[in-house]
């Protein structure tokens, strides 16, 4: 596995209002920098102390943090550390929301923006943007409605999801958000939205029933623009059984995989699909993880799960989930077509659906032919599996580490780092003991650096991160015939 570049090329930009120059004056070079440094002790100060002695003020000390972003127009940076403060809060108030490995992916996500932006030449695209840009989609855009995803936590409401009919368009899925921030009304009843839009005469809701023709659309990744003008011209009874449907269908889960690796984004767009089981084979509760979990299988014999996990705001799906996985176990040959998104987590490839339906007709494909760099998937199958056990075990590490501070006694057997060279992993070997170096002797020294050890925990980090999306395409795929 090749070592990781510690981080992109960058190019510079003007603060102002207006960018109107592409290079910044050095004064603003070096507040940018001065804010950053200032960003990355604080957030050192989560590891220096650990979560079992975490004091109460650093939520409001990430908040402060976030605010100067906000005056140097750092925005990625700004969001993130208002992420993690709001995590911590989470693991302070002892919340059952609160996750270790969501709480670690954004230290080392915002440890990755904050460092980057230490260079003496930044892009725009580095400090990111507090709203997002909408461009025209510059001719009439076509939309099918084909489902709604319910959203409970933070915010709540609806996101409604679109296909745009177009065969030659790149952009196959659209979106529209309509959500609020969470509270509750006297009666204790979640706000709902009733938003009207693109000129309609009624709610969006009621329209998911109509193909619609919009002019003057602007979209952003996928996401659709509610701006006044955007208007809709016309629209028909929508129909899903339809060849444009069913030619984004997939059928063999392999295929499905495969393209989703490839796509290498965290944009839930570029995940979304269509999805033809051949059969259900097991509809279960999984009361350890709380999760509704269907094991389907392909015309191959290949099988994934769909997943679900349960909430109090979600029980009437998770309770239709199960009756739609007891009717395919008890109709095999019924066919139906899932609306999901993909993702391959844990060496697995997942669906998280959104819509189910029983009326789309079934698809007959050719036979999906493997590339070849995937023909030994028996081979690699099990060194593969072990490098992301082995991932798995860093991981578990730096989780110690963050949990109890490095004021805790933390010793390096050295076993990590020789179990990475043994495996071929030679640079990572050398990123491990440099970090446990560190993290073991800062408890004993005086003028020990909580921020260069941060950085070091990042190294590593994005590491394992590129390693897995390289590694988990390959035990997907044998997971899905049991190998």
């Amino acid at each position: 596995m090749k070592n990781l570049k510690k981080f992109p090329d960058i190019e510079d930009i003007n603060l102002s209002e207006k960018i109107s120059e592409k290079y910044i004056s050095e004064r603003d070079t070096l507040k940018i920098h001065e804010c950053t440094k200032q960003c990355i002790e604080t957030l050192s100060d989560v590891m220096k102390y650990g979560l079992v002695r975490i004091p109460e003020s650093l939520p409001d000390m990430l908040e402060a943090s976030a605010v100067r972003c906000h005056a140097m127009k750092m925005a990625d940076a700004e969001r993130s550390l208002r992420e993690i403060g709001s995590r911590l809060s989470d693991c302070v108030e002892r919340r059952a929301s609160f996750s270790m490995e969501h709480l670690i992916n954004e230290i080392c996500n915002c440890t990755e923006i904050l460092t980057g932006l230490l260079s003496d030449n930044i892009t725009s695209e580095q400090l990111g943007s507090f709203r997002q840009a909408y461009i025209s989609y510059g001719k009439k855009l076509t939309i099918l409605p084909i489902g709604i995803r319910k959203v409970s936590g933070d915010y709540v409401g609806s996101v409604y999801y679109f296909l745009n009919i177009d065969q030659y368009a790149e952009q196959k899925f659209f979106s529209i958000s309509d959500l609020r921030p969470t509270f509750y009304d006297n009666n204790m009843n979640y706000f709902q939205s009733n938003s009207i839009i693109w000129g309609m005469d009624v709610p969006l809701k009621s329209m998911m029933h109509s193909e619609m023709v919009l002019i003057n659309a602007k979209v952003s990744g996928g996401k659709l623009s509610t701006s006044q003008e955007t208007r809709l011209l016309t629209s028909y009874d929508a129909v899903i059984d339809c060849n444009e449907v069913r030619e984004l269908i997939y059928t063999d889960f392999r295929q499905l995989a495969i393209e989703i690796s490839e796509k290498n984004t965290e944009n839930e767009l570029d995940k979304l699909c269509f999805v033809q089981p051949e059969k259900c084979i097991e509809s279960i509760f999984d009361k350890y993880s709380q999760q509704y979990i269907i094991t389907l299988e392909d015309i191959n014999k290949n099988r994934i799960s769909v997943r679900a996990k349960y909430s109090a705001e979600n029980k009437y799906f998770i309770e239709l989930l199960e009756k739609i996985g007891n009717i395919m176990l008890e109709n095999p040959r019924q066919n139906y077509v899932f609306l999901a998104t993909a993702y391959i987590y844990d060496g697995e490839l997942t669906l998280f659906p959104i819509e189910i339906y029983d009326f789309i007709r079934k698809k007959y494909s050719e036979p999906y032919e493997l590339p070849e760099e995937y023909g030994n998937i028996e081979v690699t199958a099990g060194y593969a599996g072990k490098i992301l056990e082995f991932f798995g075990e860093v991981y578990d590490k730096t989780a110690v580490i963050i949990r109890c501070g490095l004021q805790a006694d933390i010793k390096n057997d050295h076993k990590l780092e020789n179990i990475a060279f043994n495996y071929g992993l030679k640079g990572f070997s050398r990123m491990i003991a440099d970090f446990m170096n560190c993290a073991t002797s800062y408890r004993h020294g005086i003028s020990g650096d909580c921020t260069d050890i941060l950085i070091k925990m990042n190294h590593i980090y994005q590491y394992m991160k590129q390693g897995r999306k390289n590694l988990e395409i390959i035990t997907s795929l044998s997971n899905m015939k049991g190998i």
